[in-house]
C-alpha cells in the first residue's frame, strides 16, 4: 500500500508541476515575453532576469524555451541567452525553499480541498486569464496533495525499512541515482521533493540527500542536450552552455560536499530540510559567480565550437522559432520578411544589371547562390509560401491565446502588415521578371536613341535601388519619411521620362511597338520600386 501511495503522490506532484507550468505560461503571455527581451541587454541583467523570471513562474523550462526561441531568431545575443539560462539554474532553487517551508514546516494539507474546489470550479466555468489562474490554483492543490501522499508513504517505509540497508553505499551511487531518475521523470523539483520527504523521515542522511540533489541538477540537462542535437546552431550552443555549466558546477559541488555542509553548520542551519535546500542554493550560487566574469568569452568559445551550418534552404529565421510562442514568432516573421526584401533587391538589381555595392554573392543564403534567374525567382516564391504559412500559424496561435483583446488585435495587425509586405516584395520581383526579355532586347538595340533612353531608365533605377539598399538598416522613425521621399522621386522620374519620350521621340522613325514597350518597361520598373517601398513601409 505504501508503494502505491508513494507512486500516486509522485504522479500527482509531477502532474501538478506540469499543469502549473502550463497555467503560468498561459498567464505570462506577451508581457512576460517582452519582459525577457527588454531585460537582457547586458550579461548581468540577463543573469538577474533568469533568476527572477524562473522564480516568478517556477519553471526553468518555460524560461529556457523562450530564451532558446529568442536566441534562435537573433533577437537576443547568445551571451545574454547564456546569462538567462545560468540565472534560471539558480532560480529553480526557490522551489526547494517553497517545498521545504510549505510542504514540511507548515501544515498546508488543510488548504488542499479548498484549493481543489476553487481551482476546479474556476477552470470549468471561467474563460481567458481567469481560467488559466484557476488552473494554477488547481495545480497547486495537486502539488500539495501529492506531497502529502509522499510524506505519508515515506513514514510507512521508515517503519519497515532498516536504515542500515542504505549504509555503506558511497555518495557517488546517490548522485548517479539522482541523474538517472531525474533524466527519466524530467523534473529536478520532483527529485528535490523526494529527497526532502526522505530526509524528513530519516531515510537519508544530509550528505546522501545532497549527492542526490546534485545528480538531479545534472539529470535535468539530458532532454535539453538530446533535443538540441538536430537543432539549429544557436539552439545547440545554448543547450551546450547549459550542459557544460551544470556539469562543471555539479562536479565541483560533489567534490566539495563536506566543505559546503560545514559552511551550512557555521551558518547555524541545523534543520536538515533547510540544510538541503541551502546546499542546493549555495552550490548553484557559487557556480554562477564562477562563470559570470567569463560569460562573454564562454559564449565566443561556444560559437567557435558549434559553427553555423551553411543554409541548404531559403528559410533563415522562422525555422528556429515555434509559432506557438507568438511574440518571438512575430519577431522571427519580421526578420524573415526583411530578409525576403533583401533577396528581392538582389534579384531585381541582377536583372537590371545594376551593381550591388552592399550585398555580395557570398552574403546570400546557400539556396540562392549560383542560381539562374528562373531558379532564383522560384526560390523566392517558395520562400514566400513558407513565410506566409508561418505567419498564418502565428496568427492562429495568437488568436487562441489568453492575451487581452487589444494585444491580440495588435499582434494580428503586425502579422497582416508582414503579409502585405511579403506580397508587395514578390510583386516587385515579378514586375522585373516580366520585362526581363525586353531588358535584353533594349540592351543590344541597334538604335542609339533607344539605347540612350533605356540607359536613362537604368540610371534612375540604379540611383533608387542603391538608396533602397541603404535604407534597409535605417532606424524605423526615419525610414518612413525617407521611403515616402524616395517614392515621390521615383514617381517624378517616371513622369519625366514619359514626357521626354512624347516630346523628343515622336518625330523619330521608330516602330510603335518599340515605343510602347519602352514606356511599359519604364512603368514596370517604377511599379517594382513602388512595391519595394510599400514592402519596407509595412514593416517599418
Amino acid at each position: 500500500m505504501a508503494f502505491w501511495q508513494a507512486l500516486a503522490g509522485l504522479g500527482l506532484f509531477l502532474f501538478g508541476m506540469k499543469q502549473l507550468e502550463l497555467a503560468l505560461e498561459l498567464m505570462a503571455g506577451h508581457k512576460f515575453n517582452q519582459f525577457i527581451v527588454n531585460s537582457t541587454n547586458q550579461p548581468i541583467r540577463s543573469v538577474t532576469t533568469g533568476i527572477f523570471a524562473t522564480a516568478m513562474v517556477q519553471s526553468s523550462s518555460l524560461v529556457g524555451l523562450i530564451t532558446l526561441a529568442f536566441v534562435g531568431t537573433g533577437i537576443m545575443p547568445l551571451v545574454n541567452g547564456v546569462g538567462v539560462v545560468l540565472g534560471s539554474n539558480l532560480g529553480t532553487t526557490v522551489t526547494g525553499w517553497m517545498v521545504a517551508t510549505l510542504g514540511f514546516k507548515l501544515d498546508m494539507s488543510i488548504l488542499v480541498y479548498p484549493l481543489l474546489g476553487i481551482g476546479g470550479l474556476g477552470y470549468g466555468l471561467l474563460k481567458g486569464r481567469m481560467k488559466a489562474a484557476s488552473l494554477a490554483v488547481l495545480a497547486l492543490a495537486l502539488l500539495l496533495f501529492g506531497l502529502n501522499l509522499m510524506k505519508g508513504s515515506f513514514s510507512e517505509f521508515s517503519q519497515n525499512l532498516q536504515l542500515d540497508v542504505l549504509q555503506g553505499y558511497p555518495l557517488i551511487v546517490y548522485l548517479l541515482f539522482g541523474v538517472v531518475i531525474t533524466a527519466i521523470i524530467q523534473s529536478s523539483s520532483v527529485m528535490m521533493a523526494l529527497a526532502l520527504a526522505a530526509i524528513h523521515v530519516d531515510l537519508l542522511t544530509l550528505p546522501a540527500a545532497a549527492a542526490l540533489v546534485i545528480g538531479a541538477d545534472l539529470g535535468t540537462t539530458s532532454t535539453v542536450l538530446l533535443g538540441s542535437l538536430q537543432g539549429t546552431a544557436p539552439k545547440r550552443r545554448l543547450a551546450l552552455a547549459h550542459v557544460i555549466f551544470n556539469l562543471v558546477v555539479d562536479v565541483l559541488a560533489f567534490l566539495s560536499i563536506g566543505v559546503i555542509l560545514s559552511l551550512i553548520q557555521l551558518m547555524s542551519i541545523t534543520d536538515p530540510l533547510y540544510g538541503l535546500v541551502a546546499f542546493h542554493s549555495i552550490f548553484n550560487l557559487v557556480g554562477l559567480l564562477l562563470f559570470l566574469p567569463f560569460i562573454g568569452s564562454y559564449s565566443h568559445w561556444l560559437e567557435r565550437v558549434i559553427k553555423t551550418k551553411k543554409q541548404d534552404h531559403g528559410v533563415g529565421y522562422i525555422n528556429v522559432v515555434p509559432p506557438t510562442i507568438t511574440e518571438a514568432g512575430l519577431q522571427a516573421l519580421s526578420l524573415e520578411t526583411k530578409r525576403l526584401i533583401s533577396l528581392v533587391l538582389v534579384f531585381n538589381m541582377r536583372l537590371l544589371k545594376i551593381k550591388n555595392k552592399t550585398i555580395k554573392p557570398e552574403d546570400l543564403p546557400e539556396a540562392f547562390r549560383h542560381q539562374n534567374n528562373s531558379e532564383y525567382y522560384a526560390k523566392l516564391k517558395g520562400l514566400e509560401g513558407e513565410i506566409i504559412n508561418y505567419a498564418l500559424s502565428v496568427q492562429k496561435f495568437s488568436q487562441g491565446s489568453n492575451e487581452k483583446k487589444t494585444q491580440t488585435e495588435t499582434l494580428s495587425h503586425q502579422i497582416d502588415c508582414c503579409m502585405q509586405s511579403i506580397r508587395a516584395a514578390i510583386y516587385a520581383a515579378k514586375s522585373i521578371k516580366d520585362i526581363s526579355e525586353n531588358i535584353k532586347q533594349f540592351e543590344g538595340h541597334s538604335q542609339p536613341e533607344i539605347q540612350q533612353r533605356f540607359g536613362q531608365i537604368i540610371e534612375s533605377a540604379d540611383k533608387h535601388y542603391q538608396k533602397l539598399v541603404s535604407l534597409m538598416s535605417m532606424d524605423a522613425a526615419i525610414l518612413s519619411e525617407e521611403l515616402l521621399n524616395l517614392k515621390e522621386a521615383a514617381n517624378q522620374s517616371r513622369r519625366q521620362f514619359r514626357h521626354q519620350i512624347h516630346q523628343h521621340m515622336s518625330g523619330l522613325e521608330l516602330e510603335s511597338t518599340e515605343l510602347s514597350t519602352l514606356l511599359n518597361v519604364n512603368m514596370e520598373v517604377y511599379n517594382s520600386k513602388s512595391a519595394l517601398i510599400k514592402a519596407l513601409l509595412k514593416i517599418s
